[in-house]
């Protein structure tokens, strides 16, 4: 582990009162509307809601590249978008991949711009089971390949804040147990935050889960405690009920 996740693990993630528009006016649409949340290291941090629930945005956020409306961000102590980019290794929806560039050239890259070295880059490739795909240009990889290689470029930055969003978005089965078990591994040395639509993945990542919804949370705790609060059978059908969603 570097000496700057030593320094700078600790720290975790804050969001307090978070609020996030687009638009203008009579058209103005509220992304986040006053989001509370926290997020530390040993266990990932799951956030749950249905597409347009606010989701991406949030994450965009403590990520640094979705720029607040008002309310705080704090990760590692850093509160400015470039400063948050320096201790969050993010792995967006899009990706994020050049699709000229090779996957080892796009590791390297990546690296050599947090100031990483070999053996992160390594590890990452390790990790993610991409070993094969190095010398292929980032075009040519097939949706599975292309969310490992983005989340390959996001561990090699050996940030103590990793940031996912949709991350076993196009994996198979087994893509999704390797990655998901990259993911509780490095959730033991960093700060691990992740989206996910499964309510599956959301129990076996374990930890805290948010459940989000018209930009705000709507419930907070482990599986087991949200389930118990909503006084339903299944996280799935707590899910249900948090959301307003139709069965």
């Amino acid at each position: 582990m570097s000496d700057r996740i030593e320094e700078n693990a600790g720290s975790g993630v804050h969001v307090c009162a978070l609020c996030k528009t687009y638009g203008k006016e009579e058209r103005l649409v509220h992304a986040l509307d006053g989001v509370d949340f926290e997020a530390d290291r040993g266990q990932v941090t799951v956030l749950l809601g249905p597409n347009g629930a606010g989701k991406s945005t949030l994450l965009g956020c403590i990520a640094g590249v979705v720029i607040p409306t008002s309310g705080k961000v704090s990760v590692c102590g850093e509160s400015e978008p470039d400063r948050i980019r320096a201790v969050a290794g993010y792995s967006g929806e899009s990706g994020g991949l050049d699709g000229e560039l090779t996957v080892a050239e796009t590791l390297f890259f990546a690296s050599r711009l947090h100031g990483t070295g070999k053996n992160e880059v390594r590890r990452a490739v390790s990790l993610t089971g991409i070993s094969d795909v190095l010398g292929k240009k980032c075009r040519t990889l097939s949706k599975g390949y292309a969310q490992r290689v983005s989340l390959a470029k996001a561990i090699c930055f050996d940030s103590p804040v990793l940031v996912l969003d949709e991350f076993t978005d196009g994996l198979d089965p087994a893509q999704t147990v390797s990655v998901r078990n990259a993911i509780k591994e490095l959730a033991e040395e960093k700060t691990v935050i992740v989206s996910t639509h499964s309510m599956g993945e959301a129990e076996e990542l374990g930890g805290i889960v948010y459940v989000l919804a018209h930009g705000q949370v709507v419930a907070r705790g482990t599986g087991d405690e949200i389930i118990r609060k909503s006084g339903k059978k299944t996280l799935e059908e707590a899910f249900i009920g948090l959301t307003s969603m139709e069965i």
